[in-house]
């Protein structure tokens, strides 16, 4: 039990806590042994406290870079990273936890390493967040379920840490909300948050690109139970650049591939006189319709199809159900998007050999506006609100940043046959003048690998003059 709280403006804010305040050793990942006062309804340290000090150290020594951390609870993660060097700032909603922690920081002569606010996102004009912006802003929110009628209820405050409460929008999205809202995160700055996959935490992904955040898992933890918890990483797209734009053009590629420039430049054109498709041949274009090229890092051609393909189908995944006139939309390998009525997207992936920038560039185009051809589909959204989705997308998958490790092939080759998979399992045969069979997978390079009706395995590493038929019916895919 604690009884050392000796200062006399500690004990007049720790006087409302009934009950005793327990000290706890609290080992953190590495090694560091932290004594913690930990009062009663504050979350104590547990596993999800350990992946989120993991997730930090990924960064480094703090160097006097500025951390704010939200929802504080014993204070285990604000103590370690303070002590690592960063200059925190903390908050609570627990009043509670908020008077323990002053008192501990006294205790340990900290004043000026931490400082503590009570409030939380949401909670009035951002006091809580302390004064300017952030390198790193984390957060631990509370990820259970609310209680089914009749089920047993925690305390107020107990569930007011430990329940996401705000089940139409989620904990972690309101916080992203509250960071734009106060202008709270450096250009290059990261936030770090833990979500569950049981709860409405598992939207977050989708929440953020909606948002215009790029995002990344960074550590992860599976539970008995089957519960998963990752930490997510989020950023603002290449440290905040803007979007070029030009009214007319020939090919936004071709303007890329000329000038170069830094890695995530993007350009979108209006118009686009010349737009080039796969295999020299038109894309033919309408104003109005999203088309835009990014310089991306080098990777191989089939890698980089597939990465395009994958950012085009989660933007579109992001929009309302209202934006996509119910329509379903897939990911036809290897980064066309189709719908049943046409194909609504194309990429076109180019580099050129020797140039100075050593990028690649990446061309998207979408269709916005109706066709007479009535095996084209089109959606019926703004292009400004699909073009920062995909630069969120493009981000997460292929932007270098410290504590934030790039996806490797293998896991990108993962991810994309996930999503092409969500089509292929209803059952499809791809057809053409060397071999016929059905996809069963992707080879190190990103070409398909298809199983004719021989039982072997084919590569297949073009699109051209290749049919597709899914539900195993008369009639091919577009």
């Amino acid at each position: 039990m604690r009884d050392s709280f000796n200062d006399e403006n500690i004990q007049r804010e720790l006087q409302f806590i009934e009950g005793p305040v327990q000290e706890v050793e609290w080992c953190a990942p590495d090694g560091l042994s932290i004594d913690l006062a930990i009062a009663p309804t504050v979350y104590p340290p547990g596993e999800d406290t350990g992946i989120l000090c993991d997730s930090l150290s990924i960064f480094g020594e703090g160097n006097s870079r500025r951390l704010l951390e939200i929802g504080c609870g014993s204070g285990a993660v604000s103590i370690w990273a303070a002590m690592r060097g960063f200059n925190v700032h903390t908050c609570d909603i627990n009043p509670i936890a908020v008077a323990a922690l002053r008192g501990r920081i006294s205790e340990l002569g900290m004043e000026g390493a931490i400082k503590v606010s009570e409030g939380g996102p949401g909670e009035g004009d951002g006091a809580w967040s302390g004064q300017g912006q952030y390198d790193l802003i984390i957060w631990n929110p509370p990820y259970l379920d609310p209680p089914k009628s009749g089920e047993p209820m925690l305390g107020p405050l107990e569930e007011a840490g430990m329940v996401d409460l705000d089940w139409r929008q989620g904990s972690g999205d309101l916080l992203l909300d509250e960071i734009d809202r106060f202008n709270l995160l450096k250009d290059d700055g990261t936030v770090l948050i833990i979500r569950s996959s049981t709860t409405i935490g598992r939207h977050l992904g989708r929440q953020s690109t909606a948002r215009g955040w790029a995002h990344r898992t960074v550590e992860a933890i599976t539970f008995g139970d089957g519960e998963h918890l990752e930490v997510l990483a989020f950023w603002k797209p290449w440290s905040g650049r803007n979007i070029e734009h030009l009214t007319e053009g020939e090919s936004s590629n071709n303007i890329l591939l000329d000038q170069g420039g830094n890695e995530g430049r993007c350009l979108q054109l209006s118009i686009q006189t010349k737009g080039k498709g796969q295999r020299g041949r038109i894309w033919e274009s309408q104003e109005g319709d999203m088309l835009a090229s990014w310089l991306v890092p080098m990777r191989s051609p089939g890698i980089l199809q597939l990465v395009a393909g994958m950012a085009v189908w989660r933007a579109i995944d992001s929009l309302s159900e209202e934006a996509l006139m119910k329509q379903n939309h897939w990911l036809k390998w290897p980064n066309d998007i189709l719908t049943e009525r046409g194909k609504l997207s194309g990429t076109l992936v180019e580099a050129r050999s020797g140039t100075e920038h050593g990028m690649a560039v990446v061309g998207i185009g979408i269709n916005l506006k109706p066709r007479t051809d009535s095996n084209i589909a089109h959606l019926d959204v703004k292009s400004q609100i699909l073009i920062e989705r995909i630069d969120a997308e493009l981000s997460g998958f292929l932007e270098q940043r410290i504590g934030c490790q790039v996806p490797n092939d293998e896991k990108l080759l993962r991810m994309a046959w996930k999503i092409l998979s969500l089509k292929l399992s209803e059952g499809a045969i791809i057809s053409n003048s060397d071999l016929k069979g059905r996809p069963v997978g992707l080879d190190e390079s990103g070409r398909l690998l298809v199983e004719n009706e021989s039982g072997e395995t084919i590569i297949c590493d073009t699109t051209f003059d290749s049919n597709w038929r899914f539900d195993f019916s008369s009639q091919d895919s577009p």
